[in-house]
């Protein structure tokens, strides 16, 4: 990927970002930003790697370098950084940024959408956030499939990322579980939000996140707990795996 490419993405980030906010970014952010894109290095033609993250672009899959934090708990996340502020309530957690985690979606052509977050919504319960969903340019685009591997001894064990979640009413996960929203994080004063929050993937409805479930029931905060049954022994190191959603 030519340095002009990877600036046009740059460029795109910046706007998918400020697109999301009312207010211009803030300096800090693009700063960060760029920060992300100087470590975007080639492996081989069309896979490039971005501080651990594997970027396939003709598939568009990416891989995460993450660890199993918790077997067994209440959650309202599946990812968060290794110092986020939601560490007691993930499963998984991993030492990228989640900037580059953002950067990194962009540069494998997914683009960022609230539409499909709140698809399942009752009409009469509360919005978990006022603002007007948005589309991606791109219909589907912000649709993804995730999956998590890892060794268990000599084998490969390949699984979707719900397979670790459950409802705690039904005690079963959700088909609807298989399809997980690119919203992108937020920028505030502060700068990217998820920077500071640690929040990457969550269940429960987060705008802040980069990445959110859109299950029935996501906009409650005691409906999902692990499965610590499919979930493998805590500090395993796993790669969690992005596609998109079919």
């Amino acid at each position: 990927m030519s340095r002009t490419l990877i600036s046009l993405f740059l460029l795109l980030a910046c706007a998918n970002l400020s697109s999301q906010e009312a207010a211009a970014p803030k300096p800090d952010a693009k700063t960060q930003l760029e920060a992300a894109q100087k470590l975007v290095k080639q492996l081989s033609p069309g896979v490039f790697d971005l501080n651990g993250i594997q970027i396939t672009t003709a598939t568009r899959e990416l891989r995460i370098p993450c660890s199993i934090l918790h077997q067994k708990l209440p959650i309202e996340y599946a990812l968060c950084h290794e110092a986020g502020e939601k560490v007691h309530e993930t499963i998984l957690e991993t030492k990228v940024q989640p900037i580059q985690i953002q950067l990194a979606l962009l540069l494998a052509n997914y683009q960022p959408g609230t539409l499909g977050i709140l698809e399942k919504l009752d009409p009469k319960a509360e919005r978990p956030y006022n603002a007007k969903d948005t589309e991606p340019k791109t219909p589907g685009a912000n649709r993804l499939a995730i999956h998590v591997e890892w060794k268990d001894g000599d084998k490969v064990k390949n699984v979707p990322l719900s397979d670790f979640i459950q409802n705690i009413e039904t005690r079963k996960t959700p088909p609807d579980l298989d399809t997980w929203i690119f919203n992108g994080s937020l920028i505030d004063e502060t700068g990217f939000v998820a920077e500071q929050t640690g929040s990457i993937i969550s269940t429960y409805v987060d705008r802040t996140a980069i990445i959110n479930s859109a299950a029935k029931g996501n906009e409650r905060d005691d409906l999902w707990i692990s499965m610590p049954a499919n979930i493998p022994a805590e500090e395993t190191k796993v790669s969690l795996i992005i596609t998109p959603a079919k």
